[in-house]
């Protein structure tokens, strides 16, 4: 059981490939999102296994918040790709990793909580923010 927690919080291996294991991690979402449409339930309930999934990363890896750990930028890319066409992907991995990286008010302060919730909400965040944005993309542009 503990190798495949830590099969699904290092994003299938993608949190220790370097530079960046965040960027991994979110191509890898994004990959997985591009051969499957994953709708806002299956979002929801991914968010709540994150939790769990990252929490225990925490523990099996000996590590707070490891930079391994990307299940959260995997579920974070989910929720910034909802519903959109894929010409827009591209746009939504440059947005949801610049909120992610530089991390903005209230963004900073989610990522404080601790365990496994802390991990997921700041990417959470990022990825409603950066969904928020593409919404208005397509508003004007499409």
């Amino acid at each position: 059981m503990e190798s495949f927690i830590k099969i699904l919080a290092t994003g299938f291996g993608s949190g220790y490939l370097k530079p960046a294991p965040g960027t991994w991690g979110t191509l890898t979402g994004l990959i997985i999102a591009c051969f499957w449409r994953i709708d806002l339930m299956w979002i929801f309930i991914l968010s709540l296994i994150g939790i769990i999934i990252c929490h225990l990363g925490e523990k099996i890896l000996k590590e707070h918040d490891s930079p391994k750990i990307v299940f959260d930028e995997m579920v974070g890319i989910w929720i910034s790709v909802w519903n959109i066409p894929l010409l827009l992907y591209p746009v939504a991995f440059l947005l949801f990793r610049f909120f992610d990286i530089f991390k903005f008010s209230p963004i900073d302060e989610l990522q404080k909580v601790p365990g496994g919730l802390g991990i997921m909400l700041d990417d959470i965040m990022a990825g409603i923010i950066s969904r928020i944005l593409l919404g208005i993309i397509m508003l004007i542009f499409f």
